[in-house]
């Protein structure tokens, strides 16, 4: 039997239940972007699935953590998969960490054009078009502590277009020669693809950035399969509002005229091709001289800050400024390591924590054992290695300048 060209969207990781975060403050001109941001990205996903003429979707675990997330986000999946259902388009659902099957309420039953794929085992089905075979899916919802078994996802003996759904990570060694053409996985709010080819591995990423470290485009994937079960991927951008690092380098002949001007040409940049998302811009100066030492220790930054948000963050699109930090990047004196004082004691503990990356950094003990849970435990935890580096090289700074009194940095 010949294969028939077919499209479809791959998407997961809503995670509705999660606003946007990861910002000291939020302006009142934003607030509904943060709150509404994650269901107008995920609407915007099944809005493509109509406009594309998708014959299926596939998603791919952690849309919503039930009891989190309330009856809204509950109403509106099922609002959207009934939109779906009018048209006749298929959702195949494999449930990520926080969307097992048995985590949807039973008084609320889905539509039936949405099919859940079940954990502990892989089920194989069919989707047909007009008929007739079009593609054959394996799939299973994600088990506690494991990552998706290739070696239990089967490709159809026909030799029809086989296609995975799962949630988590494995080996892309393994996933390869088991016949399946497209491995359709979730768990990484990034989008990424680590295997292209005949067999292609692919992440969806989520279709809204929730912090200013998943900066960049979100969207969901549009998947087009030829005669020839060729497989091409492309993003279709569905975010309510974009994250972007903007990264800019200083040095001694920088001033405060030159960087000014530069942050605004950017912004303006950053503005048009933004179109009509809103932006959340951390800047991150790197560099050293005059200009620099100034930036970290006095109010320039904070007053910079506030100009650009007044200036820009009420615009059409918003651009707002929700950081101006400066990395320092000239080193310190080697001999103020070596000497025999409260300071060389301190840069000798910190370098050690620097140069021993499985030794924790035990903030906990300076803090009152009543606020030792909840967020602020997992703020004390400093889990990412560069996350780590990086407080460790701000209190280096932090530590010299309360402890080297008026004496001039070199």
């Amino acid at each position: 039997m010949p294969n028939r060209p077919f499209r479809f969207i791959h998407a997961g990781d809503f995670h509705l239940e999660q606003p946007l975060m990861g910002v000291a403050e939020v302006p009142d001109h934003l607030r509904d972007v943060f709150l509404d941001a994650p269901y107008l990205a995920a609407q915007r996903v099944f809005d493509a699935a109509i406009e594309e003429d998708a014959q299926f979707v596939v998603l791919s675990g952690d849309l919503l953590q039930p009891l989190n997330a309330g009856p809204r986000a509950i109403l509106f999946l099922v609002e959207q998969f009934s939109r779906l259902a009018e048209r006749n388009i298929p959702v195949y659902w494999a449930g990520g960490d926080v969307d097992p099957p048995e985590a949807w309420p039973s008084a609320i039953p889905l539509p039936g054009n949405v099919h859940r794929f079940p954990r502990g085992r892989v089920e194989q089905l069919g989707c047909d078009l007009d008929g007739m075979p079009l593609v054959r899916l394996a799939g299973a919802s994600c088990e506690p502590q494991h990552g998706p078994r290739p070696g239990e996802f089967v490709a159809d003996p026909g030799g029809l277009y086989t296609l995975a759904v799962a949630y988590g990570t494995a080996d892309p060694s393994s996933m390869q020669g088991r016949g399946v053409h497209y491995w359709a996985l979730g768990g990484r709010h990034d989008r990424s693809t680590p295997l292209h080819g005949p067999c292609m591995i692919h992440y969806c990423g989520s279709p809204q950035g929730r912090c200013p470290q998943e900066s960049g485009i979100h969207g969901c994937t549009f998947v087009e399969v030829n005669a020839q079960q060729s497989s091409r991927t492309s993003l279709i951008p569905t975010e309510a509002a974009r994250w972007h690092t903007e990264r800019l380098p200083i040095d001694d002949a920088t001033t405060h005229d030159d960087l000014e001007l530069r942050i605004r040409e950017r912004l303006h940049t950053l503005q048009e091709s933004a179109t009509d998302v809103p932006l959340m811009i951390s800047w991150l100066l790197s560099g050293k001289g005059a200009l620099a030492a100034e930036l970290r220790r006095g109010r320039l930054a904070a007053d910079l800050l506030n100009r650009l948000r007044v200036e820009c963050g009420h615009g059409q699109p918003p651009a707002w400024s929700i950081s101006l930090d400066l990395e320092w990047t000239e080193s310190l004196p080697p001999e103020w390591y070596e000497q025999e004082t409260i300071r060389g004691d301190f840069l000798r503990a910190l370098r050690q924590l620097q140069m021993n990356p499985a030794e924790p950094v035990d903030l906990q003990r300076y803090v009152a054992e009543s606020h030792r849970a909840g967020t602020l435990a997992e703020m004390l935890a400093i889990a990412d290695e560069a996350v780590r580096q990086r407080a460790l090289r701000e209190a280096t700074l932090l530590g010299v300048d309360l402890l080297s009194g008026e004496e001039t940095q070199a």
